[in-house]
């Protein structure tokens, strides 16, 4: 068993597919599947089934990924322990939320290709709920993970609070509930609302404050990504909850407005990463310039105080 064979084996767990590991390693699609045979020789079992639509690890590949993760992940400290100088190189795969990786990472990638221009960061976006990147820290297809999330947070690998958004109830200015004083959370009941997904956190807060008053009467719209909320939205087709970074530009513009809601929201972003997969000078290279630009996330310290669901 050796570092190539580890290697091969992890990138078509990641893609499952033999000509896309064998691109993202540089090799050819027959040295990858040497690698691969050569693996199953050496730990005498077959880790991979072929299907029309790819590659799928056996239950004895499941079994085997998080062992060839922490191998790898050891021969990277190993080299690094002889070298402690030698200038960061490697890739730094980072999985997070819709509104982080477009509203919150250009600032982090910014930086910290600015910092260690030899990493490569590859990044994955998730409009699933905290669960499915904590998920995929676990199967090694991610490094770290940056979510929003109601707390205490997500569990299982490390984790670490970075800061306390706010939510916003927006809608079109010429909505009916914008012409009220005040919106009350019986009011959204018979609303038509709009979604990213079921498992999105925001919805998640909503239905829980919702659920305080009774089930929803109008069934939420759902679309699939933030920004085909805000388009659905702006076509005046409901009102939408969503972190006030997203909605900004058109708050300024007027072209959405924040419904006078009651309830204070908020939502916790955190960084997660597993211990025993993530390499220990590349954490610490990206939590240096996470600190950095995290600080200006947070909402205004009444917003905090106040926030009735992640305090």
């Amino acid at each position: 068993m050796d570092v190539r064979q580890l290697a091969a084996f992890r990138a078509v767990a990641q893609t499952r597919s033999i000509t896309r590991a064998a691109a993202a390693l540089g090799y050819s699609q027959s040295a990858v599947t040497t690698q691969i045979k050569g693996l199953e020789s050496v730990v005498r079992a077959r880790l991979f089934e072929r299907r029309r639509d790819g590659v799928r690890l056996t239950a004895s590949g499941e079994r085997f990924l998080p062992y060839a993760t922490r191998l790898l992940r050891l021969t990277e400290e190993a080299r690094s322990a002889v070298a402690p100088e030698a200038v960061l190189g490697g890739t730094l795969t980072i999985g997070a939320s819709e509104s982080i990786t477009t509203y919150r990472l250009p600032d982090v990638v910014r930086l910290f290709h600015a910092a260690h221009p030899k990493v490569r960061l590859s990044l994955h976006t998730f409009h699933e709920g905290p669960e499915a990147m904590v998920a995929a820290l676990g199967r090694g297809d991610i490094d770290v993970a940056l979510t929003h999330s109601i707390d205490p947070g997500p569990t299982g690998p490390a984790t670490r609070r970075l800061a306390t958004e706010e939510l916003v109830l927006v809608a079109t200015p010429d909505h009916a509930l914008a012409r009220r004083a005040a919106v009350t959370t019986e009011d959204l009941r018979s609303a038509p609302t709009l979604i990213v997904q079921s498992a999105c956190v925001y919805d998640t807060i909503l239905r829980t404050e919702l659920t305080a008053v009774g089930p929803r009467v109008v069934p939420p719209l759902e679309f699939g990504t933030i920004e085909g909320v805000k388009i659905a939205a702006l076509s005046g087709h409901g009102v939408a909850l969503l972190p006030r970074v997203t909605v900004t530009g058109l708050l300024d513009t007027g072209a959405l407005v924040q419904l006078p809601w009651a309830p204070a929201v908020t939502v916790a972003s955190y960084v997660a990463w597993d211990e025993e997969q993530c390499d220990p000078a590349m954490l610490s290279a990206f939590e240096a310039v996470l600190d950095r630009v995290a600080a200006g996330w947070a909402c205004s310290p009444a917003c905090a105080e106040v926030g009735s669901l992640s305090a």
